[in-house]
Order: C-alpha cells, then sequence, then structure tokens
C-alpha cells in the first residue's frame, strides 16, 4: 500500500489564540494534554525549541500496557500564534512506518474576539491507518479542552 491519505480535523475552543498555541508548543503545557485517554506523555526528555528548524520531542505510552510511541521532529514553518509545520518521524505506532516522515501543520485561527479555530492537518498516512488516527485526534482535542478549561480558570484567579 501507499501512504497517500491526508487527516484533517479542526476544533474551535472558547480561548484566545495564544493560549491555545502555547498549548501545543511549550513542552510542560504539551504533557498535560497529549495522548488520548488511556495515554499519557513521559515527563522526562520533553524537549521544544519554538523556532524554524528548532526541534521537538515526546514519548506517548499507553498505561495498560507501556506501549511507547515517540514523536521525533523538526519545526519547518513556526509563526506564533498563526501556525507551525513540523517534519515528524514516529516510532512504536504500529500503524505508521517510521522510515515514512509525516507532516503536521496545525493553524491557529481566531474567531471573534477570544475563539480559536484549530485545524490539524497530518499525512500521509495509509488508508487503512487513516481513519482510527483521525479518531485519536478528536480524542485529543477533547483532553485539550478539558486542560484549556482548567488553564482558563487558573488564569482567572
Amino acid at each position: 500500500m501507499t501512504a497517500n491519505v491526508i487527516v484533517t480535523v479542526e476544533r474551535e475552543f472558547d480561548v484566545p489564540r495564544p493560549q491555545v498555541f502555547r498549548a501545543w508548543t511549550v513542552p510542560a503545557e504539551l504533557a498535560q494534554w497529549r495522548g488520548s485517554p488511556g495515554w499519557h506523555v513521559e515527563p522526562s526528555g520533553l524537549v521544544g525549541e519554538p523556532k524554524p528548524g528548532g526541534r521537538h520531542h515526546h514519548v506517548t505510552v499507553r498505561e495498560s500496557d507501556g506501549l511507547a510511541v515517540t514523536t521525533d521532529g523538526v519545526y519547518t514553518e513556526f509563526f506564533e500564534p498563526d501556525v507551525f509545520v513540523s517534519r515528524e518521524r514516529i516510532t512504536g505506532d504500529p500503524g505508521i512506518d517510521p522510515a515514512v516522515p509525516l507532516e503536521l501543520r496545525v493553524e491557529f485561527t481566531e474567531m471573534g474576539r477570544h475563539d480559536t479555530l484549530v485545524r490539524i492537518i497530518q499525512g500521509p498516512y495509509e488508508p487503512d491507518v487513516a481513519g482510527w488516527h483521525g479518531e485519536a485526534w478528536e480524542k485529543e482535542l477533547n483532553r485539550l479542552a478539558d486542560f484549556l478549561g482548567t488553564a482558563g480558570q487558573e488564569a482567572r484567579r
């Protein structure tokens, strides 16, 4: 098979764009929400160099069996707080060939006074695994919404 499917997922958050962008690009914040339910980001070894050519790295671990999935990426574009693009190699995920890099593009669009539309575009995926990777992004965005709600409450205190 040929990896030729691009996954696109969108979600609108009632949170200012700079705050949403930080949740994606500041390692300590990213570690609090990335991963589907039943997964967590290992706090050790997080790397985030938010600039073109900057490296980012994180490991998500499935709690039920310890399966570790490692993401190593380099930002090819970085325009805070509008968009970043990363070329990534993902190892440990049985549905992704670690020899084939993926491109991740995340756009942050201001909607009204305080809302932010997040658009995730990632691929190429093999056709038989693209659907469940899209579902995984949906679950992660639910966790991001929870994190941003909590982070927003703390910021208002």
